[in-house]
């Protein structure tokens, strides 16, 4: 491997809304925190715009002291919450209330909840965070639902279903242009936290923006950027070597820099693509090697084909090829998987992405 590449812990960062939203758009993902919890498909049509789903009793409620509930839509706050029930079915856009044993709510454009193709989650108080899954999984079970709800086991395992719409949670840092320093050709260098794990140790899922877009050439020889540039770089250990991609110095402010960190990483990020196995299988190697894999324990690894979620996880390999339709399995430092409909996924014109689910909720009871 050339010099470059490790996954990434999540560290506070300054953030940019608008170079956010250009990242959500390319990874074509939702910026969820990750300590919301998504609301499980069982929506109840009550009037005109407004649905509802059950939540837990002891949740205080805007019928008590107001609820801290927030309600998000792709990972967008919906609102104003409190909103009154009357508001909610005439009004609707995303006008939301938490009364009792149930949230009310509305879509943001009116449409139906139950197959407008969208993720709801709450964001809660970290007090109401353990068992909120497993909790909101068995009261939706108990409703009449237009999907499938959760399964027990789904529930406690905190596994999304498969062709759910998931997450990649960025964190920004601003390059500071007088942190730059020159070293040699087209290359420059930045002092980067030596316990993000890089290419020197492992695979670094670090990426470097010039002006809100990635640079195209991550995990070069450092050779290589002083010598040819054109947006190559390397996280190598405390520092990111990098070259700007018009070969201007980037300490003269032309362009706009931030280093974009997140437990996920595109496979056109990866060091290599994919390689084509057996059947309907594929593997894509040099996975992060802090991940654990299901030869060792129980990966958290998800594979999003379109920022949807393929399936089900920790396949067998031997279904993997002759079963395809999405299964994949994290093994070692290889995934291996399959496409949703056996197409190439080096010609199909999808995006996939590899995540690390959050294992925050793990502990729920």
């Amino acid at each position: 491997m050339s010099d470059g590449t490790a996954p990434s812990s999540t560290a506070a960062a300054p953030r940019d809304p608008g170079l956010l939203a250009k990242l959500g758009s390319l990874f074509r993902t939702y910026a969820i925190p990750a300590h919301t919890v998504i609301v499980p498909r069982s929506f109840q049509p009550d009037d005109r715009r407004c649905f509802t789903f059950l939540v837990p009793t002891d949740w205080p409620s805007d019928a008590d002291d107001g609820s801290q509930l927030v309600l998000l839509e792709d990972g967008l706050p919906l609102g104003p919450a409190h909103a009154g029930h009357d508001d909610i079915r005439t009004l609707g856009a995303g006008r939301f209330s938490h009364w009792g044993d149930k949230l009310y709510f509305s879509s943001s454009d009116g449409s139906d909840p139950r197959d407008n193709g969208r993720v709801y989650s709450l964001e809660l108080p970290s007090t109401l965070r353990a068992g909120a899954r497993a909790a909101l999984a068995q009261l939706a079970a108990s409703q009449p639902s237009s999907s499938p709800a959760p399964t027990d086991d789904a529930a406690a395992s905190n596994e999304p279903e498969p062709g759910c719409t998931l997450s990649v949670e960025w964190s920004l840092t601003p390059v500071q242009l007088d942190e730059l320093t020159h070293v040699g050709g087209e290359a420059f260098a930045l002092a980067v936290p030596s316990e993000w794990p890089s290419d020197a140790e492992s695979l670094s899922t670090l990426m470097l923006l010039e002006d809100g877009r990635p640079l195209p050439h991550p995990h070069a020889a450092h050779d290589d950027i002083a010598a040819q540039g054109a947006g190559r770089y390397s996280h190598w250990g405390a520092e990111l070597r990098f070259s700007s991609s018009d070969g201007s110095d980037p300490r003269e402010g032309r362009h706009d820099y931030a280093v974009a960190r997140a437990e996920a990483f595109l496979f056109d990020h990866a060091p290599q693509p994919p390689l084509a196995e057996e059947g309907a299988c594929w593997s894509l190697h040099e996975m992060p090697a802090e991940w654990t894999s299901d030869e060792i324990g129980r990966s958290r690894v998800a594979l999003l084909e379109n920022g949807r979620l393929l399936g089900p996880a920790h396949s067998p390999h031997d279904e993997i090829r002759e079963l395809g339709g999405g299964r994949y399995c994290h093994w070692g430092r290889q995934l291996l998987f399959s496409t949703s409909d056996g197409s190439d996924p080096t010609s199909n014109g999808r995006t996939y992405t590899v995540l690390l689910l959050d294992d925050a909720d793990n502990a729920e009871a």
